[in-house]
């Protein structure tokens, strides 16, 4: 007898070891999908270090803004971004006879890279300015405002308040 047939013999018979080997099956099936995570947890953490640093800067930028408007006072801005800014490359598409279509990334003559069509700048999806001269109706309009045309958002994007003592 081979010794994989008294394994499978002995596993059939005994019900506790055939469940123990069907749990360290489903365990290496998991670790065996489970490899690319790691990569794709990396790339996530290198976007959200770039938002992040888009945010910071984009607040600091409005911060020193909107410090020299009357009546604004000592302020805080938090700046959200929706996503990070798009590249559309440019794209042949042809046609067969057939029917069936076919597309393909333009490159440029010199380098050999792809060429650009166009790049969306990113999204801002809020806007909360929190600034001592907040109790203000006239200020906070001021300020929303201001970021409306800052940052190219709508005012339903845009909360102002008063900065608590």
């Amino acid at each position: 007898m081979k010794p994989w047939s008294k394994i499978l013999q002995k596993m059939r018979s005994d019900k506790k070891l055939t469940a123990l080997a069907a749990v360290l099956l489903a365990g290496l099936v998991l670790l065996a999908f489970s490899g690319g995570s790691s990569e794709k947890t990396a790339k996530d953490a290198a976007t959200d270090t770039v938002r992040a640093r888009l945010e910071h800067s984009m607040e600091t930028r409005l911060e020193r803004l909107l410090q020299s408007v009357e009546g604004v006072g000592k302020v805080r801005v938090l700046v959200t971004v929706e996503c990070m800014e798009q590249t559309v490359y440019a794209r042949n598409e042809t046609s067969a006879e057939n029917g069936r279509q076919s597309s393909e990334i333009v490159l440029t003559d010199s380098r050999r890279t792809a060429l650009r069509e166009s790049v969306s700048a990113p999204r801002v999806r809020g806007v909360a300015v929190s600034c001592a001269g907040g109790g203000s109706a006239k200020v906070r309009q001021e300020v929303a405002s201001l970021v409306c045309a800052a940052l190219g958002v709508s005012a339903n994007r845009v909360y102002v308040s008063k900065l608590s003592n």
